[in-house]
């Protein structure tokens, strides 16, 4: 049986009901996703993803001292007041072990809230892009790869990374998947920025730097975030959002 694969390169391009009943992997490369992933990968608890400041802040209020930590950004800048802010490189498992996180972000959650008709979302980057091609090809539903942009741009390195997606799944069983145009489109970016490159994160480090979103960081002085989200594949976390609770959960490839 076929599955629809299709790519959305902005939230906006996707009506709720095109979503519905689908999986949908949530793509906001830098940072979002690569924080999230790497927060649950170092032991925070859960992820519960915001909408505003002021959401994350009566979460914080909700819970004894302590046991919520604030992250996120306005602007690609830490929030007054919150503990974290959207440097992946911040979530070590002292800053988030054990701990909820109530995470806000101009672009990343938006992206997620968005999706909520889906039958099931998942949280996606280079860091854990085997885990999630491995999740997702064991499914039966059809795929929507979300694309987060930045502030309502198209960005590169989110079409890159579906462009990831797509060219894994394919090529282990191509005759599963029916494409839309905007997958055809990031599957060919992918091939002509890194597969076959003899080092992918490097080409796909120097492709990030040129994107909108990497030319955002570099003139916040975040190059290091750059590298650090085009690592490929050294996470085994495949982030879900449970609609029961509204967070974010750990789960890893068995499924």
């Amino acid at each position: 049986m076929h599955r629809k694969l299709n790519v959305h390169l902005l939230p906006d391009l996707c009506p709720p009901e095109v979503l519905r009943g689908g999986t949908t992997v949530v793509i906001d490369v830098l940072r979002a996703s690569s924080t999230i992933v790497t927060a649950l990968q170092n032991g925070a608890s859960a992820v519960s993803p915001c909408g505003s400041p002021e959401e994350a802040e009566s979460i914080r209020d909700m819970y004894p001292a302590g046991q919520v930590v604030l992250g996120g950004e306005r602007g690609g800048v830490r929030i007054a007041g919150f503990d974290l802010g959207n440097s992946p490189a911040e979530y070590t498992a002292e800053a988030v072990g054990k701990r909820l996180l109530a995470f806000t972000t101009t672009n990343g959650t938006r992206a997620l809230l968005r999706s909520l008709s889906s039958r099931s979302i998942l949280i996606g980057c280079f860091l854990n892009l085997a885990a999630i091609v491995q999740r997702l090809q064991d499914g039966g539903a059809d795929l929507h790869l979300v694309c987060a942009g930045t502030d309502g741009v198209v960005t590169g390195e989110d079409v890159l990374f579906a462009g990831a997606i797509i060219s894994a799944l394919v090529s282990d069983r191509p005759d599963n998947w029916v494409q839309n145009d905007s997958a055809q489109l990031a599957s060919r970016l992918w091939s002509s920025v890194a597969a076959g490159a003899t080092d992918p994160a490097s080409a796909v480090h120097d492709f990030l730097r040129g994107t909108r979103g990497g030319q955002n960081l570099l003139a916040l002085g975040y190059d290091s975030d750059i590298r650090l989200c085009s690592q490929i594949s050294t996470a085994d976390v495949v982030p879900e959002y449970d609609l029961q609770s509204g967070e974010l959960q750990y789960t890893g490839r068995a499924v």
